[in-house]
């Protein structure tokens, strides 16, 4: 086998509402605010209208991928940073799920814009992401550190469920920062609950059966044929053997997060070629690997 080695903006007063599942919904005393927004009863999702954002602009593609990212930094200093007002670093981001213990769904940027939240970035064939994807932020520290809660998790997935019915986003599109963005960005980390959002219908994921098979069979193959699988699935892979380290390390941080150390070991590749198999097999037909 071959191996390398998250104060308030202004007067904005955003309100602890959210009704999401029947465990977390508001009682019919509970009044909505005025700058609360009900999203269609798809989901039942409640959006707060959070402060407008400078780091935006117009679209001018279609919306094909959904991106996740961690804060890095509490609420107050997220809302303030995304905000978007320091010209030597203008980023945005369309929505924001906060990290209190009943999480709310924050909105800075409309879907019909872009959000300066992917930075360089690239997927599959195409070159910097902002224009062709949504961006959430999840208020987290370190998402390599730190846990998401149930709590959290369960209102994401509500989110981008409805994110992903309106704009038919395909599962492979279902990405981190870590994922477009190689070797520079490492969110939303190894803590992210990747398998339990494809479980539910979110993103994609290898099938169980199909790793262990190929486990069972473990054949040789070379660096240029781990490149070329990557490159199937979407990555985007810097030239040379550190530009293969590192989109291996990126891709580990998403499917395989109990080892990120950039080695294609027989795992790695098991579950990166059961994911091409299952999600982009013509294009496996295509590549004609060799033992």
């Amino acid at each position: 086998m071959f191996t390398f080695y998250r104060s308030y903006w202004g007067s904005l007063m955003i309100i602890s509402v959210l009704s999401l599942f029947p465990g977390c919904a508001s009682s019919p005393q509970e009044t909505k605010p005025s700058n609360i927004s009900q999203r269609p009863p798809y989901t039942g999702l409640i959006i707060e209208q959070g402060p407008s954002s400078a780091g935006s602009e117009p679209r001018k593609g279609k919306v094909t991928a959904l991106i996740l990212h961690y804060t890095a930094s509490p609420l107050p200093a997220s809302l303030d940073v995304l905000q978007g007002h320091k010209e030597t670093h203008r980023v945005g981001v369309h929505y924001i799920v906060t990290d209190e213990p009943r999480p709310r769904v924050i909105q800075l940027v409309p879907e019909s814009k872009s959000a300066f939240h992917a930075g360089k970035s690239g997927w599959s064939n195409l070159e910097g992401m902002n224009q062709h994807s949504i961006g959430i932020e999840i208020i987290n520290l370190d998402g390599n550190v730190h846990a998401y809660s149930a709590a959290q998790t369960e209102v994401l997935f509500t989110l981008c469920a409805d994110i992903i019915r309106r704009h038919q986003i395909k599962p492979t599109e279902v990405l981190g920062h870590s994922d477009i963005a190689v070797g520079r960005k490492i969110d939303p980390g190894i803590l992210f609950p990747w398998a339990k959002l494809a479980s539910l219908g979110v993103g994609a994921w290898p099938l169980r059966d199909e790793v262990a098979q190929y486990l069972l069979t473990p054949v040789k193959i070379k660096a240029e044929d781990v490149r070329k699988l990557l490159a199937a699935y979407g990555y985007r892979i810097e030239p040379g053997e550190a530009g293969l380290k590192l989109a291996v390390e990126a891709f580990q941080r998403h499917f395989r997060a109990t080892k990120v150390d950039g080695i294609a070991d027989p795992e790695t590749i098991a579950t990166l070629e059961a994911l091409v198999r299952r999600y982009r097999p013509q294009t496996l037909q295509a590549l004609k690997i060799k033992p």
